[in-house]
């Protein structure tokens, strides 16, 4: 299965048979391997959330990150490290620009819930992550519940420098995350098309096999995996005990931007 990150993440699995579900996108015949299927599933917004927080709310790490010269997420990181699973109950939909999987409702919206006056900033950040692998989750149970049961996620993508993060969606979904020795998927897949094109390599199972390396992988953690079954059944049932608000609240938004008077610079 190739988990796919950056401003979205798309998770692409390939199987010998079809599989079908409610919310899932295929399965494609013979879309990416010939003889195989794949099936895929997304959320709209992750990196995007991750940076909308960076931006604007993260004070504390931006004057820290300048003070010492490094990257704000280096520092947002640090924090969230020392914040424990689950985020001392807060709990983050990541539906900002609506959901993709399962439910493909582009009025669903992003929810932070459960703050009290103990969360800080690397509470909400951690909250934002974890609830970005929840979501993650919620559609690897979709598949499995389909009948389609992943074995190992091979990553790429800017989310990848992040470890903690990377850790949070092994632990989650208690699935070992592979990482190649190129990480930039679009570039590598290129290489070997190319490759097979000038004739250096029969065909693209070929290509894939020699040019494609395994460098680490990270293993779940049991007793994090444990603890985080909890949260995961909360975040999954907060959009249908909300899903009512959102539209509501959609379709009023909607019916004011139409209301606005048009105006001329």
């Amino acid at each position: 299965m190739a988990l796919i990150t950056g401003s979205s993440h798309v998770i692409v699995g390939q199987a010998a048979e079809p599989k079908y579900g409610a919310g899932l996108f295929g399965a494609y015949t013979d879309g990416i391997v010939p003889g195989q299927y794949s099936v895929e599933g997304g959320q709209a917004s992750t990196g995007s959330v991750v940076k909308w927080f960076k931006d604007n709310f993260a004070r504390r790490a931006g004057a820290e990150a300048e003070r010492r010269g490094v990257d704000a997420y280096e520092v947002l990181g640090e924090m969230a490290a020392e914040v424990p699973p689950g985020s001392e109950g807060l709990m983050v939909l990541d539906y900002w620009q609506g959901n993709r999987t399962p439910y493909t409702d582009p009025e669903a919206r992003g929810m932070m819930w459960g703050l009290s006056l103990r969360h800080e900033e690397g509470h909400v950040f951690r909250a934002i992550l974890e609830g970005i692998c929840y979501g993650t989750e919620h559609i690897l149970r979709t598949m499995r519940e389909n009948d389609f049961e992943q074995k190992e996620g091979v990553v790429c993508g800017g989310p990848t420098k992040s470890r903690l993060w990377m850790q949070m969606h092994s632990d989650v979904s208690n699935l070992p995350i592979s990482f190649t020795r190129v990480p930039d998927a679009p570039a590598l897949g290129s290489a070997i098309l190319g490759a097979v094109g000038a004739g250096l390599y029969p065909d693209i199972q070929t290509a894939a096999g020699n040019m494609v390396h395994v460098e680490s992988q990270i293993e779940p953690d049991q007793d994090m995996h444990e603890a985080y079954k909890f949260y995961v059944d909360k975040y999954i049932e907060t959009y249908p005990r909300m899903k009512e608000l959102m539209h509501e609240v959609s379709h009023h938004e909607a019916s004011q931007d139409r209301e606005q008077p048009l105006t001329h610079g």
